[in-house]
């Protein structure tokens, strides 16, 4: 699957990080809109969150936006690291996931990502949430339940919780999925869960079936077909 993140954004994003790095003190607004760029960028750059931690807990204490922090060398050397890897990047990413998975109560689905559906050049947020919206197949088994989510993509789970989008695209499957939850009477909440903590759906999603039933050994024998309707919205 391809992803990009738009030229513009990168060469304000470079332009942003040479302006900091002259200085010895940022405040902690700018070093906020610094932060909150590149976690943006990391979505792109999966890598780069590894440069991302020392600037966060160099905001530690600060609480008011005029408040300064000053930029150790280690956090001077994360931003040059930024600037000199951006200055080169073409803006485009490839990644190897290449589908979803679900599990519930013994039930399961795990599908790969339509051709078409690649070949469109979906944003990242239309591939991340997807497999929520596709939870909707069990709407009326969740009928009159508090439900809570655990997804191991933190992007996901702000989506959720917040229930807002930018992308068009993105904006139709939440629409899909708030309206399913409106007719079933669900209250839903996403929690943040890595996968290394999430057994059996990270051998789903990787498609490890001999792993995934030795960990779930009562789980049904066929998996959930996701509906057509479902697909269509990407199409």
């Amino acid at each position: 699957m391809e992803v990009r993140l738009l030229r513009e954004k990168v060469q304000h994003l470079v332009s942003l990080l040479e302006e900091a790095v002259r200085k010895p003190k940022l405040e902690l607004r700018q070093a906020q809109s610094i932060l909150g760029h590149l976690n943006f960028a990391c979505k792109v750059i999966l890598v780069g969150r590894a440069f991302c931690r020392r600037l966060g807990i160099a905001m530690r204490g600060a609480v008011l936006p005029h408040h300064h922090i000053r930029l150790r060398a280690s956090v001077r050397d994360d931003l040059k690291m930024w600037i000199s890897f951006l200055q080169e990047f073409n803006g485009v990413t490839m990644l190897v996931d290449d589908g979803f998975s679900l599990f519930w109560d013994g039930h399961w689905a795990a599908e790969r990502w339509l051709l078409s559906w690649k070949k469109a050049k979906h944003s990242i947020a239309f591939f991340e949430y997807f497999p929520l919206v596709a939870l909707s197949v069990w709407g009326p088994t969740f009928a009159n339940r508090n439900v809570i989510f655990n997804v191991d993509n933190q992007s996901v789970v702000n989506l959720e919780n917040s229930q807002r989008a930018r992308h068009e695209k993105v904006l139709k499957l939440l629409r899909v999925f708030l309206l399913k939850c409106l007719k079933c009477n669900v209250i839903f909440k996403a929690k943040y869960v890595p996968g290394v903590n999430n057994d059996v759906a990270d051998a789903l999603f990787r498609f490890q079936w001999q792993r995934f039933r030795g960990l779930a050994p009562g789980v049904d024998v066929l998996k959930m077909a996701v509906p057509g309707e479902l697909w269509e919205l990407g199409e």
